[in-house]
């Protein structure tokens, strides 16, 4: 038999080397069939057409370079285009799915252009085809990923920066407070009041917080910090102030500190420097410890701003009631402290303590005796709970 013209057949190879020549117009149909199955690059506000052209376009000239035997493998063009779709917002699986569509066109352009005859060596082909966008989807997926995670730190770092700005003190910059504000989308007028904690336990973390105070009418900021973390509440009313603290504190075990409520921005560097010295007024004793607002602690924070002063003030005051055995020295020191809290009711203290009332007596009698300071007078009880606050939060 003749072989004819029509019996001869380009080899994949050859027909992989004219569609490269036409890879201008293939990258073109890839384009329109990645819009027609992917609502993400329609979707994204970054990424042009012209943009996704040029990456389909570079791509398809590489994989056919390497089928066509013209070019070794390249991968950059892959690389670029995982970052190119991390950097304006296209998931990571539309992606993916880009480079299958576009292993998929060069799959039908091979059938077309043979007439539909799958060979052997085209079978052989097709193989290659979708080991080759194995390859090329993993190296645009490593990429992907190296650059969402650095535009990650980079955002952390930049929304850390931005925190500082917030709780800085803005006497020069009034303003800067209040721009950041409306970074963090919270209004720059209402009730405001900072907030220094000790650590949250893994299971509440700072969203969780959020979260919960946003349930009680407020929004909050919050900036980690070495022992803790400082964070500012704002609501539209003072009452929603308090709403949210009285959560805060169910979900806070630990010491925490509150500033005065203040209407303005430029107040925030003032209130923090309130908060943490609140919150050095909470006593150690206290199981577990009540927030502590800094306008209703006026004792505590003389004694915290000047605290070698205090201590001297304690020893002073207490005087031999420091040196009994701690077992004695501490229920003594638990007795008075309820007695203070009681507003001086024995009858009450002995309530809260599970006394009896001369038990209470018994033991303030014996506090008058070691520390020469008698209860029942005015100045001589003020002095003791000068001595006993400082005892309590400065030892």
């Amino acid at each position: 038999m003749t072989v004819t013209e029509f019996d001869v057949h380009p080899s994949p190879t050859d027909l992989a080397a004219t569609m490269l020549d036409g890879v201008d117009d293939l990258a073109t149909e890839l384009v329109r069939r990645i819009l027609g199955a992917e609502h993400a690059y329609l979707e994204s506000t970054l990424l042009t057409t012209e943009q996704l052209y040029e990456a389909s376009r570079s791509n398809l000239a590489s994989m056919l370079g390497k089928l066509s035997g013209r070019a070794p493998m390249r991968l950059e063009s892959a690389r670029d285009a995982g970052r190119l779709k991390a950097e304006q917002g296209v998931p990571l699986a539309a992606l993916l799915h880009a480079f299958r569509l576009g292993g998929r066109l060069v799959w039908d352009e091979l059938m077309e252009r043979s007439d539909g005859r799958a060979s052997h060596a085209l079978l052989d082909m097709a193989a290659q085809v979708w080991a080759l966008v194995d390859v090329y989807s993993d190296e645009a997926a490593e990429a992907y990923r190296e650059s969402a995670d650095m535009r990650a730190r980079e955002s952390a770092e930049a929304r850390g920066r931005l925190i500082r700005v917030l709780f800085a003190d803005h006497g020069a910059n009034p303003t800067a407070a209040a721009d950041a504000l409306r970074t963090f989308r919270i209004p720059d007028h209402g009730y405001f009041a900072v907030v220094s904690q000790e650590p949250l336990t893994a299971a509440m973390g700072i969203d969780g917080l959020i979260a919960r105070l946003r349930t009680a009418g407020a929004e909050s900021v919050w900036d980690a910090e070495v022992d803790g973390s400082v964070g500012l509440i704002c609501a539209a009313t003072e009452s929603e102030i308090d709403s949210a603290l009285i959560t805060l504190s169910e979900l806070c075990p630990g010491r925490v500190g509150v500033s005065s409520v203040f209407r303005s921005p430029s107040g925030i560097g003032d209130a923090v420097g309130q908060a943490r010295l609140a919150r050095s007024c909470t006593s150690s004793e206290a199981s577990p410890p009540a927030p502590v607002r800094y306008d209703s602690v006026p004792v505590p924070l003389l004694l915290v701003r000047d605290p070698k002063s205090g201590r001297i003030a304690s020893r002073q005051i207490l005087g031999d009631l420091l040196a009994l055995p701690r077992a004695e020295r501490q229920s003594l020191l638990d007795t008075l402290d309820a007695w203070f809290s009681c507003g001086g009711s024995t009858r009450d203290a002995a309530e809260s303590l599970h006394y009896h009332r001369n038990t209470v007596l018994y033991r303030l009698r014996r506090i008058a005796e070691l520390t020469g300071r008698d209860f029942r007078d005015p100045i001589q009880a003020a002095e003791l709970y000068v001595g006993l606050r400082a005892y309590q939060l400065l030892t």
